[in-house]
């Protein structure tokens, strides 16, 4: 009893195939047995025959299934099974019932052998089945009866080897569809997604340029206009100071309502993932990775341009100094708190030594009363990590600094290391 690669497996786990072929084959062992122990002759068998009778059976009952049997132990079984068939005709009964039993080794060599052995095999055991019955002075016309079924029987359990591998086969195709259908479903929801998001902030983007324009033009042309009307006013009288009175208050409400339009444009907030997304794009390298935590649209104004400006600042960084090929930016949301970490495969170095935007991000993170940490070795790239409050955080209300901002293995202040080792990161 086998399963895949040899291995053993319960009669239960079988498939309809193995439960037909190891009745049909215990079925036509039976029948041979039955009429041989029926035999007016059966005084005449011997007991070698009787053992090796049994011996078929449970070497057929080993190799039946239905799947290919192709290990060195199968087929040593196998070997066992031809021998003892072909032992069996050449001690009682070739003439009789006992040719049976090499259909039997025809019946499981499909399993064994492939289709190019089966064909020499079959024509080994008639040939062996027709010495033997010459040898006992028998019909030799048996041996081409069985010689027939021998073919046959090998024909069709090759025929269902195919069958099952092609099954099988299909199966397997069949999963691996389902398993790229549900990736592609996946995929086309990211893309949705991705589309969306762009396209909200193509919008924003727009708005923003409108809104500039806006101020820029019909604004300081309005107030121009205002300033002349001002102008004009002082030097008309008479029923002329009306007209130039109302038009200074149309002019004065056409600005008011220019500046609430720029400020509705204005008002439209882009969210911080598409920020990072659009800043992380415009990086011809490191070539970036993002793992943004969607919590991060949620947080406050203040937090938001905090964790931009410090991931900005890690990805500037990585491109100037760290000569890194790859950068990962991850962003959780966990607690009351977020986390954000740049990280790349850059050079690294002995030492981190922070400069303008190193302290500058330290003291963004300071305000908002969070920590930042930067790590660096030699070989091993270099890691800001920052952690800031959300839920209840306190603003210092002292210098930039007073903050817990720190740098592992250094001080804010570039002025108090003037020797700056060859193999440090200067932030």
């Amino acid at each position: 009893m086998t399963g895949v690669g040899g291995r053993a497996a319960t009669w239960a786990q079988r498939d309809f195939v193995a439960w037909g072929s190891a009745l049909g084959g215990t079925v036509a062992w039976a029948g041979v047995v039955v009429s041989a122990a029926l035999n007016y002759r059966r005084a005449s068998v011997p007991i070698l025959w009787w053992v090796l009778c049994v011996i078929v059976l449970v070497c057929f009952l080993s190799l039946g299934g239905s799947r290919a049997r192709t290990s060195t132990r199968d087929r040593a079984i196998f070997a066992v099974l031809t021998l003892a068939a072909i032992g069996a005709n050449a001690v009682w009964g070739a003439d009789l019932m006992s040719g049976v039993l090499l259909v039997l080794v025809a019946g499981v060599a499909g399993w064994v052998v492939p289709a190019r052995v089966s064909v020499p095999l079959m024509l080994a055991l008639t040939a062996a089945m027709a010495l033997i019955l010459w040898s006992e002075n028998a019909t030799v016309v048996w041996a081409l009866l069985y010689g027939t079924l021998l073919f046959f029987a090998s024909l069709m359990v090759h025929v269902v080897v195919r069958e099952q591998a092609a099954r099988r086969e299909a199966a397997a195709v069949a999963a691996e569809l389902e398993v790229t259908n549900s990736q592609l479903v996946a995929a086309n929801a990211a893309l949705h997604e991705a589309q969306t998001r762009l396209a909200e902030a193509s919008k924003a983007e727009e708005r923003l340029r409108i809104s500039r324009d806006l101020h820029d033009g019909m604004g300081n042309q309005l107030t121009a206009l205002s300033l002349q009307l001002d102008l004009i006013d002082r030097l008309v009288d008479g029923r002329a100071t009306n007209h130039v009175a109302q038009a200074r208050a149309l002019a004065a409400e056409l600005l008011r309502d220019t500046r609430g339009v720029v400020s509705t444009l204005r008002d439209t907030r882009v969210s911080p993932r598409d920020r990072i997304a659009r800043l992380a794009r415009s990086l011809p390298r490191p070539k970036t990775s993002l793992d943004l935590a969607e919590g991060l649209d949620a947080v406050p104004d203040t937090v938001a341009d905090t964790v931009v400006r410090v991931i900005q600042e890690g990805l500037t960084n990585a491109a100037r100094h760290s000569a890194a090929d790859h950068a990962w930016v991850v962003v959780s949301c966990e607690g009351a708190g977020l986390q954000l970490q740049v990280r790349d495969d850059g050079l690294g170095g002995s030492a981190v030594v922070p400069g303008n935007g190193l302290s500058g991000m330290a003291e963004r993170v300071a305000l908002l009363g969070g920590e930042l940490i930067c790590d660096t070795a030699l070989g091993a790239g270099f890691t800001v990590t920052a952690r800031i409050p959300l839920a209840g955080r306190g603003v210092p209300d002292a210098s930039p600094a007073a903050g817990d901002a720190r740098i592992e293995g250094s001080q804010l202040s570039r002025a108090a290391q003037p020797d700056v080792p060859a193999d440090s990161v200067v932030g």
